[in-house]
Order: structure tokens, then sequence, then C-alpha cells
């Protein structure tokens, strides 16, 4: 499936095509278009985070485009509901302080756009930023879960019972590394 957003990328534009290509389409292919000033089409594809537009996957009913997917595609994930109260506060600037990791996730995507040749390296980058935060918020659930587990263990054996717990728990769509 094609999806078209804005081009210069930010929290939303990020983070929305990382959450389509790891949870909705695994196969989807994203167009960024200059805004305003684009006409869209059908063929554009699937448009996503425009303001002020009538479409289904924006920003609505004080939600941002990212936590409106979520709703949309019935995807009932803790961790992603965990990430999707950190993007809220990223994206809208009104709640930035609502989730202390908000300020460094929007710190961060800010400067995505401009030490990337292009909204497309912008989404590259960004998906190892989003993985990684999957992947730590996934580790401070485990670390919860596996409290009892873990006491006693030393740092090696604590690492590789959380290690191997968590690349379980990965969902397949994530490219991860061997560890050695």
């Amino acid at each position: 499936m094609l999806w078209v957003t804005r081009n210069h990328v930010h929290v939303d534009r990020v983070v929305s095509p990382w959450l389509i290509k790891r949870f909705i389409d695994l196969d989807a292919k994203f167009k960024f278009v200059q805004w305003p000033g684009t006409e869209l089409t059908p063929e554009d594809g699937t448009p996503f985070d425009f303001p002020n537009m009538d479409i289904p996957f924006t920003h609505h009913d004080g939600k941002c485009t990212f936590e409106v997917l979520i709703d949309h595609y019935n995807l009932d994930d803790p961790v992603l509901k965990d990430m999707a109260e950190i993007i809220h506060g990223a994206d809208v600037s009104k709640d930035i302080d609502k989730a202390p990791e908000a300020r460094g996730v929007e710190l961060v995507s800010s400067g995505l756009a401009y030490i990337s040749d292009d909204d497309h390296q912008a989404l590259k980058r960004g998906f190892i930023l989003f993985d990684s935060m999957y992947a730590g918020l996934l580790l401070r659930r485990l670390r919860k879960e596996m409290k009892d587990q873990l006491e006693g263990l030393g740092r090696l054996e604590k690492f590789k019972l959380l290690f191997d717990e968590l690349r379980r728990r990965l969902p397949e769509s994530f490219a991860v590394g061997k560890h050695d």
C-alpha cells in the first residue's frame, strides 16, 4: 500500500510510518509531498498527518496521527500504548510535559529532517530510533515482570535473561542484529 504525507518530516510523520511498517503493512511505501501546495489524488496513496483535511489518519479528538492509527487498527499492544503517551507529548506541543521522555523524543525527531538528505533517509534513521524506543519500553516492562527472576543474578546473567526474553517478544517485523 502507498501512503502519502507532508515533506520535511517531524515526530508524527516519522513514527506513523514506523508503526505502519512494523504493525500494519510490512510492504508499505511512503511518498512525501510539498504542503501546502499539492493537490492530492487517490493515486498519491492513503494520506496521513495532513492538517485541516477531512481524512481518517490525522489528528482527531485530541489525538495525534500515531494514536489514531493505533485505535483504527485495534493494535492492542501495551508497549505501543506506553509509546503513544510519549509520542503524543512529543507531537502535541501543549502536552509536551505529560510524559517525561517527550521532550527528548521531540528534540531528536526535530533534527532528523535536517541531518538527512531527504525524507526517506529521515525515515530510515527514525525507524532505528523508534525500534530502540519500543525495545526500551519493552525492557522497562520486562524488568518489572521479571524482578524476582533477576534478583540475585550477576550483571551478565541479567543481561542474557533480559536479552533473550526481549528478543522473543519483539515483533518479527523488527530488524535486530545478532548478539556476540
